[in-house]
């Protein structure tokens, strides 16, 4: 009491002296003895030995096993025989009187007459609990008067229900002050009994009380995770020597060895062993721009080290590899290449474990960038099926990111981790039930990954207590165990409402994206965690920011932001069927926060805004404002306004022309030397669907993105691309708005070398490519093909070409469509046209080949009005498409008219002439290029992203859209029949291979099925 503040020092020793006197009028009456049992066997004792044990009670309960009685010494004496010849420890204590017992009620005036004035300090104990042997708890220290301590005389101690509520209330090191240990024996057993893990230090010892006892138990009590103030135990002069230590707590170490499933040394097949459980071998490729890391996992063990506990991380009835095990292979990625870290993992598809055998996964690095950055990607691929002849989906990315440069030995501290744990501050979690409740909620894990021992909060925080279990193997290999990092982040679930609110929506929540994780110790079993939410995500987004440190409170990890995000049960299930090989959608991702954002785009001075002439920004009368040989700032905005047209065919009249002024802005300002460091950021409004709930696009506008693209493709670190809200009215003023979220965004995107940037509700947002699935469509759409009518009409055009030809079979053969309606230039006289008729009726169908330039608008609708009434249009594939490539310094605004009107103004007339007919399908052939950027195709880009954009308006319509944008396909056709050798080596290096016809048809049935405006097939 006197120690916590409660009782002044005075007080306390007259307690301690005058109580010590008045027992000496007890002399020789009375008897004290410990008892290796519990309080319940002690009754048994007493009921046996009868009259025997009559007066003799229960002084005090130390433990489960650890007990005192009192009473008459005869009868004390007896009892401690019986209980010795039960073969249980007995011993008396060497004091003769009996306290805690009737025996004190004769003294008990006398105590209060002594001890009368004893009282506690009125606030002197706020900052420090007081747990009482009397209560069994904590205790309100204002109670601590003269009735306290004679009852505490008097009364029977409980000193094991202190200890249960101290275990309770989350505290874990109990420092035994005394001569010699005498309680460290029940506490230990308190610990077993209520399976909690805590450490009691004692400090001196029998014929051990000297400095060196004393600083040995400093000693324990420092690794058991209290504060020690060290200072005042060495001289300041001479310095103390200091000596390294392991970086991680010392660990046990198992006996039964791993069950590691390895065949055979990787080296016999020219690989590297990678020392890692689940990544067995690791690879550099002779020209030293990949790394890569490859192994097997399963969910029944045998995969690498796994053991089958990869096959207990059960969500939604589905077996998920967890988002930790990814980043901690992610960070062995690191560690190989010599990478600081993980700056950036973006996690896209589910990696879901088959229920028999397993999957090869691999680890890809690439070549590391100027600043030492180096992306780097995901991938599995489940066993033997490239030998099996059927379902070959290939190799799935699972998750994409970037690894950040070496730090310059910049420390790192576990943040409100280390020193007294818990922190005074923090308040106990009741657990009872946490992996009971979480079954319910969807998150179903195993024994492998119940890994969480104690929660605490700490104001908007929580902190936690977790231990890798048993089952899931140890910690060799990893960086961090990947259960006992998942099980960190299971407190997160007690976050806001809990448990319900996504289940009950039909929803699990899953890590989506890591951001500035460090690992900094390797091989923890036992840590303290402190996950730190925040609330600038997207809706339906929760961030938090994760720090853990070891059982001392080293630091061991840091996750600067993690975002998870909700993922349907039935989506998530559907994840367990893989998807078709090759088939990608666009998803706007939260754009990833820098590590800092020094440098000249932090300057105000260094930005400026073209000014516009008529609808277009002027660059040059920007450029007539420079002072001479002057350098420009480092960033110029450029914005395009949305143009004024509301029907899709003036849409593409207004696309044509921002394209064109686009073009020749970008020329003018790569000729500028002054421009040359500067970023030219273009701005418009509504050019992409970020989300399929947005509604209006800007059509038009889409052209830039294409064109743009390309033009980055080219010039890598020239161009940034800005798309804000449609209805947005921000004023691109640097002064104003721009001080607001645009500056950061934009400047973030820049530190990151994010080429494109869209800003929706105040989130900036970066497209990724990520595989396509049954449920990465719109709300509403039903992931089925499109059902087309076998008595309706299908108009496809570029239908005499290579590809139409083919498509124009495939719908005949799998769709059972019976009228098809084949559009060309030359009609029946294209080379080859007569011949697939033939074929095309050979298999049932009834074909009419037209003669139509689909840049005529009056024509197409001549077309469309002359369709036969009793086969009604039911579909349209616009496959026609112009090439006309050439370096963007050297496109002109004539061969991006004559590419644009083949693709865009095809498209529009096509629209308009349909619009009012309840098609099934319309979906148009784009190029990756408008997507992705490509080398010198800008003018094609623009006009196959105005497609793009184009089916999502249409589907914001309600009207059926499809725009898919093809990589190369390995048959030769018009269009890419000119391609040369060294043209298809170059996109196959962009990661672009040419695909058989056969798997680009699949992949057109499986874009129609996926329900979304946009789908990218490529291998």
């Amino acid at each position: 009491a006197v120690v916590a503040g409660a009782l002044s020092l005075e007080d306390g020793a007259k307690v301690v002296a005058l109580r010590s006197k008045a027992l000496r009028r007890l002399a020789g009456g009375g008897a004290m003895a410990s008892l290796g049992v519990g309080q319940e066997r002690v009754g048994q004792l007493f009921s046996s030995l009868g009259d025997q044990a009559a007066g003799v009670g229960v002084a005090a309960v130390n433990g489960p096993s650890s007990t005192v009685i009192s009473g008459p010494p005869e009868q004390v004496a007896a009892v401690v025989a019986a209980c010795t010849e039960a073969g249980e420890r007995a011993r008396l204590i060497e004091v003769d009187y009996a306290s805690h017992g009737p025996q004190v009620d004769a003294i008990r005036d006398e105590l209060n007459e002594v001890l009368a004035g004893v009282r506690p300090l009125s606030g002197g104990a706020d900052e420090v609990a007081f747990y009482s042997a009397v209560t069994g708890g904590r205790t309100d220290t204002s109670a601590l008067d003269t009735g306290y301590w004679v009852r505490n005389l008097r009364e029977r101690v409980r000193f094991a229900d202190a200890v249960e509520a101290l275990l309770a209330d989350g505290h874990r090191v109990f420092i035994e002050a005394s001569t010699h240990p005498v309680l460290t024996l029940g506490m230990e057993e308190t610990f077993e009994q209520v399976d909690v893990d805590a450490v009691a230090v004692p400090t001196l010892r029998r014929d051990h009380g000297g400095q060196a006892q004393l600083l040995h138990s400093l000693a324990q009590a420092f690794i058991a995770g209290t504060d020690v103030d060290w200072r005042s135990a060495f001289p300041a002069d001479p310095t103390p020597r200091t000596v390294d230590l392991p970086t991680y707590a010392f660990q046990h170490q198992r006996y039964w060895m791993n069950a590691s499933g390895a065949a055979s040394d990787p080296s016999g097949l020219g690989l590297v062993a990678a020392d890692h459980p689940l990544l067995g071998a690791a690879v550099e490729l002779a020209d030293g721009s990949t790394h890569l890391l490859t192994g097997r996992i399963a969910a029944a063990g045998g995969g690498g080290g796994s053991g089958g506990w990869l096959g207990e991380h059960i969500v939604a009835n589905a077996v998920l590899a967890p988002g930790a095990a990814l980043v901690e292979w992610a960070l062995r990625a690191a560690d190989e290449v010599g990478c600081g870290g993980v700056e950036e993992l973006t996690l896209q598809v589910p990696l879901v474990l088959p229920e028999s055998g397993g999957l090869r996964v691999q680890v890809v690095v690439g070549a590391a960038a100027e600043d030492g950055r180096r992306d780097v990607r995901i991938y599995s691929r489940p066993d033997g099926e490239a030998d099996s002849g059927v379902a070959d989906v290939g190799w799935v990315c699972h998750a994409e990111g970037v690894l950040s440069p070496a730090s310059e030995g910049v420390g790192q501290s576990a943040e409100g981790l280390g020193g007294t744990w818990p922190p005074a501050s923090a308040q106990p979690v009741d657990l009872e039930g946490f992996y009971e409740r979480s079954a319910a909620a969807g998150y179903a894990y195993g024994p492998s990954f119940q890994g969480v021992r104690a929660v605490w909060r700490d104001g908007a925080d929580l902190l936690a207590e977790a231990a890798l279990p048993e089952a899931a193997g140890d910690a060799d290999g990893f960086g961090i165990h990947p259960a006992l990092l998942d099980a960190a982040l299971h407190p997160a679930l007690l976050l806001d409402t809990g448990f319900d609110e996504d289940r009950d929506g039909g929803q699990v929540r899953l890590p989506f994206a890591w951001n500035g994780v460090s690992l900094w110790a390797a091989g923890a079993s036992t840590v303290r965690v402190r996950l730190s939410p925040h609330r600038d995500g997207a809706e339906g987004e929760r961030g938090l920011r994760l720090v853990v440190a070891d059982a001392v409170g080293a630091p061991v990890l840091t996750v600067d932001s993690l975002v998870t995000r909700p993922a349907a049960v039935e989506q998530l299930r559907a994840a367990a069927a893989r998807g078709a090989d090759g088939l990608f959608v666009l998803d706007w991702t939260p754009l990833a926060r820098p590590m800092g954002t020094d440098g000249p785009l932090a300057d105000r001075d260094g930005w400026a805004v073209l000014a516009a002439e008529g609808a277009y920004p002027d660059l040059d009368a920007f450029l007539a404002g420079l002072d001479g040989g002057e350098a420009g700032p480092a960033v110029v905005l450029a914005g395009f306004p949305r143009p004024d047209a509301d029907a899709v065919a003036d849409m593409a009249i207004a696309g044509l022309a921002m394209a064109q002024r686009a073009l020749e802005l970008v020329q003018k300002w790569l000729a500028e030397p002054r421009l040359a460091d500067a970023r030219l950021v273009v701005v418009t409004r509504g050019a992409v669907a970020v989300a399929d709930t947005e509604g209006a696009v800007d059509v038009a506008a889409a052209a830039l993105w294409g064109l743009l693209r390309s033009a980055q493709a080219e010039n890598p670190g020239r161009f940034l691309l800005l798309d804000l809200d449609l209805g947005s009215d921000v004023d691109l003023d640097v002064d104003r708005d721009l001080n607001l979220h645009l500056r950061d965004a934009i400047t973030q995107a820049v530190d990151l070398d994010e080429p494109q940037l869209a800003v929706r509700d105040g989130q900036a947002r970066v497209p990724r490519l990520i595989r396509a699935s049954a449920g990465s469509g719109p709300e509403g759409r039903e992931g089925t093909p499109a059902a087309l009518d076998p008595d309706g009409t299908v108009l496809v055009t570029g239908g005499t070409g290579t590809l139409g030809g083919l498509v124009a079979e495939h719908l005949v053969r799998t769709w059972q469509v019976g009228h098809l309606l084949l559009v060309s230039r030359r009609g029946p006289d294209a080379p080859g046209a007569r011949d697939l008729a033939a074929r095309l009726e050979g298999l049932g169908a009834r074909v009419r080949i037209a003669a139509v330039d689909v840049t005529d608008a009056s024509a197409v609708a001549d077309l469309v009005a002359g369709v036969d009434a009793e086969h009604p249009l039911t579909g349209v594939i616009h496959a026609t498409g112009l090439l006309d490539d050439a370096v963007l310094t050297s496109q002109t605004p004539e061969r991006l008219a004559r590419v644009w009107a083949a693709k865009a103004t095809g498209a529009a007339h096509l629209h308009t002439a349909t619009a009012d007919l309840p098609l099934a399908l319309f979906a148009m052939f784009s190029s990756a290029a408008g997507v992705l950027g490509s080398p010198g195709q800008a003018n094609y880009a623009a006009a196959n992203a105005f497609c793009d954009t184009l089916a999502a308006h249409r589907q914001a319509h309600g009207l059926p859209g499809l725009s898919v944008a093809w990589g190369l396909w390995a048959q030769s056709s018009e269009m890419t029949g000119k391609l040369a050798t060294t043209d298809r080596a170059r996109m196959s290096r962009s990661g672009i291979a040419a695909m058989s016809s056969e798997k680009a048809l699949s992949l057109l049935d499986a874009a129609c099925a996926q329900g979304g405006p946009l789908c990218v097939a490529a291998t």
